[in-house]
């Protein structure tokens, strides 16, 4: 009896020490968890009609992970709901076993998209004019906020009212109208008043661009009037 027992517990320290023990496991593997995460994005970019050439990059690659048997269910989702053109979309994995949650992943992607826009073919600096051979057609990333201009003639003879860099996209609302009236100069007064017109005089008291108002002083009454700057010559005074 004796040595049948030494036998067991013999039998049960090999089994203990020799025999490796197996767990039930079951992988996911990361490449699941990037197609989901793309295919999120995806309909993010769809939904705000984003349908321009776009790629996808995660910050890091995303490894397989173990986990103990059941049904798994796995949900990839946006927390902000947004992607972003120029840093990084956080994601969330959220990973349940079994009908219980075991594990959530944050990890992130950089979304670039491209259109080929007009960009500047050098540094266009504030206030001197532009014309279309300062531009080409470039395939660059965008920002996803700004509407950048596809067509030179939109901004011929505009000014920028901010430094542009050599290769950047441009957008019309980087320009302006260039000032045509400085402080001093001979301008024309009209005056419009029930269907009539009748012209004055003037000097204007401002500087302007077509479309602002300035103060002007009629020459001859010496009155001082506001009023719409229509040319390099001419200015409006409606009533």
């Amino acid at each position: 009896m004796k040595i049948f027992n030494h036998a067991l517990l013999f039998a049960f320290i090999f089994l203990i020490i020799f025999v490796p023990r197996v767990s039930a496991v079951q992988i996911l593997p990361g490449e699941q968890f990037e197609a989901m995460a793309r295919e999120e994005i995806e309909k993010v970019l769809e939904s705000r009609g984003e349908f321009r050439r776009h790629e996808i990059n995660f910050i890091r690659p995303l490894t397989s992970i173990n986990l103990p048997n059941g049904v798994i269910d796995l949900k990839i989702f946006l927390p902000t709901s947004t992607v972003s053109y120029t840093g990084v979309t956080p994601i969330k994995a959220r990973i349940s076993v079994g009908g219980k949650f075991y594990r959530e992943i944050n990890f992130g992607a950089n979304v670039k998209v491209f259109d080929s826009v007009m960009v500047a073919n050098h540094d266009l600096r504030i206030e001197i004019p532009v014309t279309e051979s300062d531009f080409r057609i470039e395939e660059v990333a965008v920002d996803g906020r700004t509407e950048y201009t596809k067509d030179a003639a939109e901004i011929k003879g505009l000014v920028p009212h901010r430094f542009i860099r050599a290769g950047s996209p441009v957008s019309i609302n980087y320009f302006q109208q260039p000032v045509v009236i400085n402080n001093g100069n001979i301008v024309k007064i009209v005056v419009k008043l029930k269907g009539i017109t009748a012209s004055a005089k003037g000097i204007a008291m401002n500087r302007g661009r077509i479309g602002e108002i300035i103060k002007v002083r009629n020459e001859a009454s010496q009155k001082i009037l506001s009023a719409r700057i229509v040319d390099a010559q001419t200015v409006e005074v409606g009533f």
